[in-house]
């Protein structure tokens, strides 16, 4: 019955468009009036409506903050059961003392100046414990070793020097290698034994060798270069004016007992006679430290 009643009054409103609008005018009022009481108490129900829209809104979230909750609790449980772990590992590691590392910090007096060699003259000898072997470091890492000792001065070789060799592990798997000096700014990577684990941007840490370079010391960074992957040392050797030389036993030799250990590396001829030339007496005394 409606479908026909708009049918119809479309038809009307066709062939008697004037008479049409005046007659919707005049029922636009009163009509308006008869849909404000209709709706007047159904306006409480619209509202219930928007309130119980809003209360299942509100239990969604609730329960979405209650399985965030739920999960939170189970990673502050992971949280705490690490943190028990580690305090275990802490009192483990408490079980036996890690000896300190003794050093003499020394002044850089003279640069060699012969080609592809990288090294300094020190102002510490065997008078103050150093031998041959013995590494020398700053503060940003490995600079070399003492390859050559007089009684009050050394001579120490850089990483990046052509004679410069020292076993290093690359990376979090711990790839072992040796980085070798070419007289370049970069070490070159030789003897890796898993050429595979390592990228750019791995960190170098010396592998340890007995009687030498202790393990741990940061070496550099692998970097990427046009022939492939090399280690671009930590420390500049350029910038090195106070080095700390890191004083350790001396490597027994084959049959050479304890005491001989204490003179293992005697003063050679050539530092045992510039030496007094190149550190007159009014240098400052040399630091005896402990780490």
């Amino acid at each position: 019955m409606l479908l026909l009643a708009a049918a119809g009054l479309l038809a009307i409103s066709r062939y008697y468009p004037a008479e049409v609008a005046d007659v919707r005018a005049r029922l636009a009022g009163p009509l308006d009036q008869v849909t404000s009481l209709v709706r007047a108490p159904l306006d409480p129900l619209r509202a219930l409506a928007g309130r119980l829209g809003d209360q299942w809104d509100m239990e969604g979230e609730l329960n979405r903050l209650r399985a965030e909750n739920e999960e939170l609790k189970g990673w502050q449980w992971r949280a705490q059961e690490l943190e028990r772990q580690l305090a275990d590992l802490s009192r483990l590691t408490r079980v036996v003392a890690e000896p300190g590392l003794r050093f003499v910090t020394c002044r850089v007096r003279v640069r060699g100046l012969r080609p592809f060699s990288q090294s300094v003259l020190v102002n510490a000898g065997a008078r103050e414990g150093i031998v041959t072997g013995m590494p020398v470091v700053n503060g940003a890492g490995l600079l070399g070793a003492v390859y050559e000792v007089g009684h009050v001065a050394s001579r120490v070789r850089f990483l990046n020097d052509a004679a410069s060799r020292v076993t290093v592990r690359i990376g979090r798997g711990g790839a072992l290698a040796v980085a070798a000096g070419r007289s370049s700014p970069v070490l070159e990577i030789t003897e890796l034994e898993r050429r595979f684990d390592i990228a750019a941007g791995d960190e170098v840490l010396t592998a340890g060798e007995e009687g030498g370079v202790p393990e741990g010391l940061k070496v550099g960074t692998v970097v990427k270069t046009s022939r492939g992957l090399a280690i671009r040392p930590a420390a500049d050797p350029d910038r090195a004016e106070f080095v700390s030389v890191l004083l350790q036993k001396a490597p027994l030799q084959p049959g050479q007992s304890t005491a001989a250990a204490a003179d293992f590396a005697e003063p050679s001829d050539h530092l045992g006679q510039s030496a007094p030339d190149l550190l007159p007496a009014r240098d400052p005394p040399v630091l005896r430290e402990e780490r």
